[in-house]
């Protein structure tokens, strides 16, 4: 069997190439909207792409199904256990003969592979694990899509971890030799997992997955997945609707991303729809960074901060270095946002006449400052931090916005006393001010985070007892 794991870095997200040896036929897993990278990475192997299949509708990522077939002649396998997506009810016509529905049970062969369809919602209904076997081999796996993760499993919420556990009960009757192969790795939202450096098997997972081993209690299951997972991002509703019951331009239908000159720039960012995404550091943003502008550096929170900061009907323009604006570019296709109007190198963005630019008031505010005027009432500490940090410790009275959340809590910030941003170092809180500012709320960033703060004695809190983390 010819197993090729295909990473996205950026969004911990894997797809999967599985293949036949013999006759060289293939079947991609949960496929990303980037058809191109999947054919070079077939010719490089040698494979012909005979099927997509998606283990489930995604909500972190613009799905590559239709994306799929529409630019190649391969069919789709799609779980038959939940509505179809609105793309396929349009066209009917179009994609009945090539897209088949799987229920629970349902087999299918790709040369020498047999696949057979298992349903294991919990994480998102409808969800389905894949088990193939390349039966000359003796060669068995099984794609999890997020329900079974290296380590833990999918998010889920308290009205779903029955489902996940019967789920994950009927995963961990498959054979210790099967290779788990899951669509996440570590730092993924979809659900909390490890960063293995390889694959992993269902004996490994029996042995040491905090999950699987928590099967035989319902509280201890419970605890193990609701209670630890990350915090659901507000944006996933919005891909979700997108990946459902709409359809996202394909690729071949959008218009190429071009450098622009200054006074090009200059006339996109005065359109109240446009939104810059300034990558540089941050120490450049502030000295110089358009009013309203996003402070993204393209790194590993760079898709979910601009997935959720970003509304559908806003343009973009970035500022970015020459070498980043094909992926820059690549990663806002993946997360719906493609109205992008252009870009600007980081050269020609200070070489701009800022005198006729209104510019970023986004800035940081020193430890003794902040404290003065804590003091004096004068201030809310928001804290941008995950919830397990949180429970370690935090300013006393700070209020707690993860960077997931902001979007959707924006309405309960004062719009009449200053806000004082927190995280554990300054990253963090830096992107929130920075999103915080194009709503309109008046703004710092804590220099140095939270430990200074502890540090020089300043008030603190922290739970006496665990608290239990709501998940959705």
């Amino acid at each position: 069997m010819i197993v090729r794991r295909v990473n996205e870095p950026i969004i911990s997200q894997c797809a999967y190439f599985i293949a036949c040896p013999r006759t060289r036929q293939a079947i991609l897993i949960d496929p990303v909207r980037d058809p191109g990278r999947y054919e070079s990475i077939a010719k490089e192997l040698g494979i012909t792409l005979m099927a997509v299949l998606e283990t489930h509708a995604p909500s972190d990522y613009v799905s590559g199904v239709c994306e799929m077939l529409s630019a190649h002649s391969v069919n789709a396998f799609l779980s038959g256990e939940t509505s179809a997506p609105e793309w396929y009810v349009r066209d009917l016509d179009r994609w009945r003969r090539r897209v088949t529905f799987l229920k629970d049970g349902d087999t299918f062969s790709i040369g020498d592979l047999r696949a057979r369809a298992l349903l294991t919602p919990g994480h998102a209904a409808g969800a389905l694990s894949l088990e193939v076997e390349h039966a000359p081999s003796g060669v068995r796996v099984v794609l999890t899509g997020d329900a079974l993760l290296p380590g833990g499993a999918g998010r889920t919420t308290q009205s779903e971890t029955q489902a996940l556990q019967e789920s994950l009960r009927r995963l961990a009757q498959l054979s210790d030799e099967t290779v788990v192969l899951a669509g996440h790795t570590g730092g993924s939202a979809c659900g909390r997992a490890v960063n293995l450096p390889g694959e992993t098997n269902l004996g490994i997972e029996r042995r040491f997955n905090r999950v699987l081993k928590a099967l035989g209690s319902d509280n201890a299951f419970s605890a193990a997945t609701c209670e630890s997972q990350p915090e659901r991002p507000a944006y996933f509703s919005r891909v979700e609707e997108l990946n459902h019951r709409g359809r996202a331009a394909l690729l071949r239908e959008l218009p190429r991303t071009n450098e622009l000159t200054a006074d090009e720039f200059l006339q996109l960012i005065s359109f109240p729809r446009t939104v810059v995404i300034d990558t540089r550091s941050w120490n450049q943003f502030t000295f110089d960074g358009a009013e309203g502008a996003l402070h993204a550096p393209f790194d590993q929170q760079f898709a979910p901060l601009v997935a959720a900061s970003v509304n559908a009907d806003e343009h973009v323009v970035c500022v970015c270095e020459p070498s980043q604006i094909s992926d820059i570019t690549r990663i806002l296709h993946l997360i719906g946002v493609d109205r992008i109007d252009g870009w600007i190198s980081s050269a020609d963005y200070a070489r701009l006449d800022h005198e006729i630019m209104s510019l970023s008031e986004v800035d940081d505010i020193s430890q003794h400052a902040a404290h003065r005027l804590y003091r004096a009432g004068e201030c809310l500490m928001l804290d941008v931090r995950t919830v397990a940090e949180w429970l370690r410790g935090r300013i006393a009275g700070a209020r707690l916005m993860t960077m997931s959340q902001l979007g959707e809590q924006l309405h309960e910030l004062p719009r009449d006393r200053h806000v004082i941003v927190y995280c554990k170092m300054g990253g963090r809180s830096a992107r929130a001010c920075a999103f915080l500012r194009r709503r309109g709320i008046r703004c710092s960033t804590l220099l140095g985070g939270y430990w200074p703060w502890q540090g020089r004695g300043y008030p603190v809190e922290a739970v006496a007892q665990p608290v239990t983390e709501s998940v959705g």
